[in-house]
């Protein structure tokens, strides 16, 4: 009965956004509190916990993020930092919280020569608590393919290949792409890449916005009928960053929602 009341609970919050309607590449700063399930993913560097991925909130309890970001790293190493938009300043409307991880599961079958299954649920120690800029997003309750779709990345990596990274969260609108399409496109632009349906494509022929390196593992998100935001897919791979004819390819999530929800239920 609490695990039915908890699901519940958190079907009546997840994706939606509390605050007021206030770069990725070719991206634009992103408002406050407009993408509240996205999490800064840090690793131990030295002598601090230094950016490494994005990730995304899923229940009180865990977060979502690409399996390459973690493979080989001691959950000690990991922090998560939730609720945060700029990471210059601390004077925002509200705090950040970070949480340490219990337990990482990366899926049995994740292959790190060609990313498929490239999926990591993280397990806090300490449960987060939901507050305007902190919100878990939905996961998909069905097999919709989204072709046609605008889906939103998020994420804090570089502004263009090898150039800088941005303090203020990013954000960029990307058209969802048929798989075959996809690798036609890539097949275009001098690349044989084979991309089965546990991946999902997003960009535009001409190239200009896209994900990059630092946005691994973050959310490519699309609104509901309903208004609510769902997850689509975690950024895995691209050939380069908003090069034409080399869309974004994601972890498809609606492929992988009974993996997920089972282990939510821990």
């Amino acid at each position: 009965m609490v695990a039915v009341n908890a699901t519940l609970f958190l079907l009546s919050v997840c994706g939606r956004r509390l605050f007021p309607e206030a770069r990725v590449v070719g991206g634009q700063l992103s408002a406050f509190g407009k993408w509240p399930w996205q999490i800064s993913l840090r690793q131990w560097r030295t002598s601090t916990y230094l950016h490494k991925c994005g990730a995304a909130l899923l229940s009180e309890n865990w977060a979502i993020t690409a399996a390459h970001c973690v493979e080989n790293v001691p959950p000690s190493d990991l922090l998560l930092r939730l609720g945060e938009h700029d990471l210059s300043t601390e004077e925002e409307p509200y705090g950040f919280q970070e949480r340490r991880v219990q337990i990482v599961a990366s899926h049995p079958q994740f292959d790190p020569r060609t990313f498929e299954y490239d999926l990591a649920l993280l397990r806090f120690y300490e449960p987060v608590t939901f507050q305007p800029n902190i919100i878990p997003v939905c996961v998909p309750e069905d097999d919709t393919n989204f072709v046609g779709s605008m889906a939103f990345v998020t994420g804090w990596g570089r502004l263009y290949e090898d150039g800088p990274l941005p303090s203020i969260l990013q954000e960029v609108s990307v058209p969802v792409i048929n798989n075959t399409i996809c690798e036609t496109m890539y097949r275009a632009a001098g690349y044989i890449e084979h991309i089965p349906d546990i991946f999902i494509c997003a960009g535009w022929k001409k190239g200009g916005f896209d994900s990059c390196e630092g946005d691994s593992g973050g959310p490519m998100v699309i609104q509901r009928p309903d208004r609510r935001w769902l997850l689509a897919g975690v950024i895995s791979w691209g050939i380069g960053c908003a090069e034409p004819n080399q869309p974004g390819v994601y972890t498809r999530i609606s492929q992988f929602r009974h993996w997920i929800n089972q282990i939510l239920q821990f």
